[in-house]
């Protein structure tokens, strides 16, 4: 009698069913797919941090060495919507383009973007050659000047488009060349100092 009635307690157990659920890009990334995960509720995803290569974005080869991180921030229709956290190289990246003879400026800095988002920013740049200290010292002026100016100018994901596509890198790098030549300039690090939990907008 007692294994009948444990196995009646079993069969009243009910199993939740899970489904696959399509994670996509907010819309300054056309809303593309960025992977699918399997879950009982949407809802459980929320908060879920996703992280792809920039190749996986544009198709380009020579982004591999870059990644673009996004957090969930909620379900509609089905599929799974994100918000941009920000924008990072890899450290294989950041290795590579240190050669012997130059000197490397690493800078930390937190700016805000034109809605009043903080932002953490790191950046890497290489001079062609080893220089003075106060050469290093007007770069470094010169470059965190320009980043909270462009900064203060556009919203975040205006931010990173720009720093995704080498715009704003292009454009900084041209100014410091002014002061002294620049090899590299690059942005190892910019994110979101808080991690956004609204839902975002719609499709």
């Amino acid at each position: 009698m007692a294994q009948e009635e444990q196995k009646k307690v079993v069969s009243r157990i009910k199993v939740k069913k899970k489904f696959w659920f399509k994670i996509v890009a907010p819309k300054a990334f056309g809303h593309r797919e960025l992977g699918e995960t399997y879950l009982t509720v949407p809802e459980a995803a929320v908060g879920r941090q996703v992280s792809i290569t920039l190749k996986e974005l544009t198709g380009n080869v020579k982004d591999q060495n870059a990644h673009v991180h996004f957090v969930i921030t909620g379900a509609q229709g089905g599929k799974l919507m994100t918000s941009l956290l920000g924008y990072s190289l890899t450290p294989s990246y950041i290795r590579r383009a240190v050669k012997k003879n130059v000197d490397r400026l690493d800078d930390y800095m937190v700016l805000s973007t034109k809605e009043g988002k903080k932002i953490v920013l790191k950046s890497l740049m290489i001079t062609v050659h080893k220089t003075k200290r106060s050469i290093r010292s007007m770069l470094r002026k010169q470059l965190q000047e320009g980043l909270q100016e462009e900064a203060g100018q556009v919203d975040f994901e205006s931010l990173v488009s720009s720093v995704v596509f080498q715009k704003l890198q292009q454009s900084l790098r041209k100014k410091l060349s002014k002061v002294y030549p620049v090899r590299e300039l690059a942005i190892r690090t910019l994110l979101l100092q808080e991690v956004p939990a609204a839902a975002p907008e719609a499709i």
